[in-house]
């Protein structure tokens, strides 16, 4: 009686996850089931901890806000590249976060899959990713001051990114335009730096 209760109960959830999935456009599903692909073939306890401090040391961009002051009380082509790093971090915020993000409003994967999340639950929305945008920015502009530094943070920044996906807190889409956008604002930051905002100031 016991067994077929637990069956009864198997088969109705899999009819609430097809209607739930019937709800959800293609291209969503088809992200959700690359999302559960990688995370499935990355999965170990190790991969767990390690992606959460991962990402942790992105939130809010702090890492790359850390690396900036110290390289701006530096000398040089050091400093430049703080300053730069800075305006390129308040670009990403204003861009990314605050007019992209409410434009496309767009949901994280959680809310179409009951995930059990490793971290604290986001609050805003999925598109962009500010943890990819942001260190993608930043190793941008430490790439243009010293390319072996900047080898280190693009390999870092691709880090920050593999965990977001594999926290499961955004969808691939997310993450490779901030990826670009970040690598855009990153040099724009560093020509708006150079040229004294291109000549405003």
């Amino acid at each position: 009686m016991r067994r077929v209760i637990i069956e009864q109960g198997q088969h109705i959830a899999r009819q609430i996850e097809n209607e739930t999935d019937k709800q959800i456009g293609r291209f969503c599903q088809f992200e959700l089931r690359n999302l559960k692909r990688l995370h499935d073939y990355l999965y170990s306890p190790f991969m767990d901890h390690l992606m959460v401090t991962v990402t942790s040391t992105g939130n809010y961009g702090l890492i790359w806000i850390f690396t900036a002051l110290v390289l701006m009380v530096q000398e040089g082509a050091r400093r430049s590249a703080g300053y730069s790093m800075l305006i390129a971090l308040l670009m990403c915020i204003t861009i990314g976060n605050l007019i992209i993000k409410n434009v496309v409003r767009r949901n994280r994967p959680f809310f179409h899959k009951n995930y059990k999340l490793l971290i604290k639950q986001p609050w805003d929305y999925s598109f962009p990713s500010g943890h990819t945008l942001s260190s993608f920015a930043a190793a941008t502009v430490i790439t243009t001051m010293n390319r072996n530094m900047g080898f280190l943070a693009i390999g870092y920044a691709c880090l920050i990114a593999l965990s977001r996906l594999y926290l499961r807190v955004h969808f691939f889409t997310d993450v490779f335009f901030s990826m670009v956008l970040g690598t855009g604002l990153g040099i724009l930051a560093v020509k708006a730096y150079e040229s004294q905002f291109f000549g405003l100031i």
